[in-house]
């Protein structure tokens, strides 16, 4: 039973990493998946 636990639902249209504004939800989770999930090079130094 799950009587403490939300789902989270995610009704914005502005993107958090860069600002960007979308005209709906759906596809401000797709430019985050592609823009937002790449992994940062590390130092190899």
């Amino acid at each position: 039973m799950k009587f403490f636990n939300k789902e989270k639902i995610i009704v914005e249209t502005k993107c958090r990493e860069c600002g960007m504004e979308f005209s709906e939800t759906e596809r401000m989770l797709r430019h985050m998946i592609k823009a937002h999930t790449k992994k940062k090079p590390s130092c190899n130094c």
